[in-house]
This record gives structure tokens, sequence and C-alpha cells, in this order.
């Protein structure tokens, strides 16, 4: 059976200067990215029938998926990595005009909702690059008892 499961990630994308260069991006920040794309690089490449494409280009870096309740064991990867690296993302996004974002993914099962806590330390770093922060919650059928 599945239990509640988190994972964050951070991008750095820009929609107006879609071609940026991933790889001096990697190069400068000195991380792997999990996931890159292009604008105009195919969504669902092995499907023939779905044509959709990228409108913007991402430099992605996703934690491990862990069952978790505690938002804190998925963001804390991400400030450990990146925050001592928070001058060199706000050189990047200065000279290629790229967005920050950190998103916090929720994968409910069972009704076991996590606390949503941001503490400070991460608040602020967030705030040094200037990231949007999004919360994606997926609630997943709960089970029934059956009497």
């Amino acid at each position: 059976m599945k239990k509640t499961s988190l994972y964050a990630y951070i991008t750095l994308k820009s929609e107006e200067f879609s071609n940026f260069p991933l790889e001096i991006v990697t190069e400068r920040l000195g991380i792997k990215p999990t996931q890159t794309w292009k604008a105009g690089d195919r969504i669902h490449p092995n499907n023939p029938d779905n044509r959709l494409e990228r409108s913007y280009t991402c430099w992605k870096f996703k934690t491990e998926t862990i069952e978790t309740l505690d938002p804190e064991e998925v963001l804390r990867p991400i400030f450990e990595l990146f925050e001592s690296k928070t001058d060199v993302m706000n050189q990047l996004k200065e000279e290629y005009d790229l967005q920050a974002d950190i998103e916090l993914v929720i994968e409910v099962y069972d009704g076991y909702m996590p606390g949503l806590v941001i503490y400070p330390k991460f608040s602020t770093f967030f705030a040094a690059i200037d990231a949007a922060i999004g919360i994606d919650m997926y609630v997943f059928s709960l089970n029934s008892v059956e009497e």
C-alpha cells in the first residue's frame, strides 16, 4: 500500500530568452541537474500522437521521493545544496533573465496530509534568490472500511 510521499525541486527557467545555455548553468552551479529541456522539445517524445512542445527552457534539480509527513525532509537537501550558490544563481538570473522556482509536491494517500511548515532558513533562502514557491498536492482515494 502506498503512503503519503513528498519530493521537491528547484528550477531555473526563462520563457522570454528560451535558449539559455543549460551547460553553462550546470557548470557555474557545479551541480548536475536531474532534468533539462529546451523550448520546442516535445513533452512526450515517445508518443507520436502527442505533439505538445515545451514553451520554455528549463534546468531542474529534483530530490528523491520519500514517504514522510515532514516537508523539511525534502526541502533541506535543496537548501543544503543550493544555499551556498545564492550569488551564482542571482548572477545567472540576471545574465539570462531567468526565474527561480521551488516546488513542493505532496502525494497524499489515505488522508494522511503532512503539516505545511516552511522554516525561516528556507524562506530566507527562497527570498534571497527571489524564487516563487509552489505547492502541488495530489490526493488519491481514501480506503473505505467495509462492514
